[in-house]
């Protein structure tokens, strides 16, 4: 039994370099993908699986971004909705001036129900309500003299009792109008 106990001892003494090790290890440790602190742990190198799942993604998206350029399923996309939007401008303006402008508060009505996100993308969509004039595909039949769906909903959203841009009528950051009249500021515009 003594034999054994001088082969034990030497695993019982404290290790003074074991010691300064443990002293060295943080109490807490930042995120590298949101920044919050969360108590160190050897392997964990984030503050949660979603922040571990983001911080891939975000770096799979700079090798490879996801945008029509890269992504056959995403150009297929944006030609869709480029597509609705040349169809709905080709629609208002194949109308009768007088039906326009119940045309265009059904669309503006219809994105801001939620029922149709295609429809609020384009009525929201930045690069349909100021188009750039030197793309034509933009505008309806290839001419600037025609605006596109989401420049008439705004300019309709502008002039009516809403007071706003479409992009706030859309998202529900303006109230419902008092009372559902045109007056005849607005049937000029249309």
């Amino acid at each position: 039994m003594g034999a054994l106990s001088r082969i034990d001892m030497p695993q019982l003494r404290s290790n003074p370099q074991r010691k300064q090790s443990m002293s060295n290890i943080p109490a807490s440790i930042t995120c590298p993908h949101c920044g919050d602190e969360f108590p160190f742990r050897s392997n964990k190198k984030f503050c949660s699986p979603s922040c571990r799942k983001l911080s891939a993604q975000r770096d799979q998206r700079k090798k490879q971004p996801v945008n029509a350029t890269n992504s056959p399923d995403e150009k297929r996309k944006q030609h869709e909705v480029f597509e609705l939007a040349a169809r709905m401008a080709e629609t208002l303006y194949s109308m009768p001036p007088f039906q326009r402008l119940g045309y265009i508060e059904e669309v503006v009505q219809l994105a801001r129900s939620g029922n149709c996100p295609r429809v609020r993308q384009i009525l929201t969509m930045p690069a349909l309500i100021r188009p750039n004039p030197d793309k034509k595909h933009l505008f309806p039949r290839g001419c600037r003299s025609y605006c596109t769906i989401s420049q008439a909903a705004d300019r309709y959203c502008l002039i009516s009792p809403w007071n706003s841009g479409v992009a706030a009528v859309v998202r529900g950051k303006v109230s419902e109008p008092p009372t559902g009249e045109i007056n005849e500021v607005m049937a000029l515009a249309a």
